[in-house]
């Protein structure tokens, strides 16, 4: 255990190091004032809230089965351990609550897209050369701060100028450690070009694509739960709202898109009040899906 401690802290580069620190002296000052230290538990305690906590240890496992599957197939290894512990915690807990974002398997894919070729340019760019210690130290609080002053800025029209500002800022700062990296590559290639930096781009980037199911599912999870807590409020007969939620299943499975669209047209057009009405609906909705949606993506 403490060997594996030991591995995962060597392998942090700087600024992984700064951000670590940096997050442990914003955890003591929280705890440190009363005045913060209630809103922080709170905080907290939303965090880990008994579904938010129960998605977590789901999460845990299945990435643990990954890991199993890989290590038997001799592609992940022990030496390993630090880099998956990094990317559960920046990676996949990121995608985990980012999840109801996905409208769609379209809109799902292309979020799944953009968070792989973002962390394509992070692993295999931004992070594979890093400045000294005490650079990173600065540039951690300084991002922080530009961060949250441009999330902010974008919500308040009065603030425009701003967030123009601090978009340049942030994409000028983008180029330069990209140009950094970059020049490090030509002129350092033989340390550029090693199996340790192959294993921490290829790594992350296959554990990824293979946690895309489990995230998928989660999203299917939370919009089925909720149309099923909509439906009880006009629903009034218990037996038909359960034929009505059995009837949905049975009927769209594991379809995000149809299930997104289902909801919308009941929300709109029914107030089931007896299993016909439910069959109706049924019947009604996959006429307008096969009409709008030519590639037969309706309910089948």
């Amino acid at each position: 255990m403490m060997e594996t401690i030991q591995k995962f802290f060597q392998a942090l580069n700087n600024r992984e190091f700064a951000v670590l620190i940096w997050i442990l002296f914003t955890i003591i000052w929280c705890v440190s004032y009363s005045k913060i230290r209630k809103s922080f538990l709170q905080l907290i305690k939303a965090f880990f809230a008994w579904k938010l906590t129960l998605s977590y240890l789901l999460m845990f496992m299945y990435i643990a089965c990954l890991i199993w599957v890989l290590k038997v197939m001799a592609i992940w290894k022990i030496d390993h351990i630090p880099l998956t512990v990094l990317w559960s915690v920046c990676v996949a807990f990121v995608m985990l609550l980012n999840f109801h974002k996905a409208k769609d398997q379209k809109s799902f894919k292309n979020s799944v897209k953009d968070n792989i070729k973002g962390l394509v340019f992070v692993e295999f760019f931004v992070n594979l050369y890093v400045f000294n210690f005490w650079i990173e130290f600065i540039i951690v609080p300084v991002s922080a701060i530009i961060g949250g002053m441009k999330a902010i800025a974008e919500r308040n029209k009065e603030y425009e100028i701003v967030d123009k500002l601090l978009n340049f800022i942030l994409i000028a700062a983008g180029f330069l450690l990209l140009f950094y990296a970059s020049y490090k590559v030509v002129t350092d290639f033989e340390n550029f070009a090693t199996i340790q930096n192959i294993k921490s781009f290829y790594m992350p980037i296959l554990l990824s694509i293979l946690f895309i199911p489990f995230v998928y599912i989660a999203a299917l999870i939370a919009a089925y739960e909720t149309l099923f807590i909509r439906l009880q409020f006009f629903v009034p007969d218990k037996a038909v709202l359960r034929y009505a939620k059995l009837k949905t299943i049975l009927s769209i499975q594991f379809n995000l898109s149809k299930l997104n669209r289902w909801s919308d047209y009941i929300n709109k057009n029914w107030r089931f009040k007896n299993r016909k009405e439910v069959k109706e609906a049924v019947g009604a909705f996959k006429q307008v899906s096969t009409f709008s949606n030519p590639n037969n993506e309706g309910m089948v």
